[in-house]
C-alpha cells in the first residue's frame, strides 16, 4: 500500500524492527488499564503505567527531532499522568458533541489526550485552527458514513483525527500509530497525505484497519481521477 505500513503483531516486537528515526509523529490511542473488554487483550490495571511507557519511550526512539506525540488516555486516570508520562506534556481535549448518559453527577464529555513534541526542532503547526480542543461529531444520528464504523467497540472519531493530523502533522510526514486499532489515524494519514505505519495486534481489528485505509485510498484516487 502506497505509503503505508500496517502490521500484524505485538507492538514492543515489531517496533524493534522499525529504524530509528523513521516516523515524524506519534498519534495513538492505547487501552487505558480500565477493565474495558477487548477480545484479545485483558485491559489490567495492575503495571499498565510501566508498559505504557516502554512501549511509548521505544516509539520516541523511532520519531524524527520536533516530533509530536499525542496519546488518547481515559479521564479515570489523569491523577497518575504525572507518574505514567516523565515528559513537559499538556492536554489536548478530544471532545464530543454527543455523550452516552451515565449514572454520574457529571458526564465524560471529553478525552485527555496527553501531548509533548520530541525536542531538537520547532513543532510545526498549521497555526489555522490548532488549539487545545475538538469538537468531534459522536451522535449517532449524524455521524453515519463519516465516524461510523462497524466491528469495533471504541473507534476514534475521523473529524477528530483529520484535525489533528492536519493541525501538527507536516504534510507528507510519517505519523505512527503502535495501538492501531480500527485504522482511524490510517485513514486520517490518507486523506490528508500523510505517510502511515501501523501495528495493531488483534487480528479482526487488524482487518477492519486494512479494509477501511484501502478504500480510503481508492476514494483518494477516484476524487483525484474526477
Amino acid at each position: 500500500m502506497n505509503d503505508i505500513q500496517l502490521y500484524h503483531g505485538g507492538c514492543l516486537e515489531v517496533m524493534k524492527t522499525l529504524p530509528d528515526g523513521c516516523v515524524d509523529a506519534i498519534i495513538t490511542d492505547p487501552p487505558y488499564g480500565i477493565g474495558f473488554k477487548y477480545d484479545e487483550y485483558d485491559d489490567i490495571s495492575e503495571g499498565y503505567g510501566k508498559w505504557l511507557w516502554d512501549v511509548l519511550s521505544l516509539a520516541e526512539s523511532k520519531c524524527t527531532p520536533g516530533s509530536p506525540v499525542f496519546v488518547w488516555q481515559a479521564m479515570l486516570n489523569i491523577r497518575k499522568f504525572t507518574e505514567w508520562f516523565p515528559r513537559e506534556w499538556r492536554i489536548f481535549a478530544a471532545c464530543k458533541n454527543w455523550v452516552q448518559m451515565r449514572p454520574t453527577a457529571m458526564q465524560y464529555s471529553y478525552d485527555p489526550v496527553v501531548v509533548w513534541w520530541i525536542p531538537g526542532d520547532k513543532p510545526y503547526s498549521a497555526k489555522t485552527l490548532s488549539r487545545d480542543f475538538f469538537v468531534a461529531n459522536t451522535s449517532p444520528s449524524s455521524h453515519k458514513g463519516l465516524n461510523d464504523v462497524k466491528g469495533h467497540p471504541c473507534p476514534r472519531p475521523l473529524d477528530l483525527m483529520l484535525h489533528v493530523v492536519d493541525q501538527w502533522v507536516k504534510p507528507g510526514a510519517t505519523v505512527f500509530d503502535p495501538f492501531m486499532g480500527s485504522g482511524t489515524t490510517g485513514v486520517a494519514c490518507v486523506l490528508t497525505s500523510r505517510k502511515f505505519i501501523g501495528i495493531e495486534i488483534d487480528e479482526g481489528y487488524f482487518s477492519i484497519a486494512e479494509q477501511r485505509i484501502k478504500e480510503a485510498q481508492q476514494q483518494l484516487m477516484e476524487q483525484t481521477i474526477c
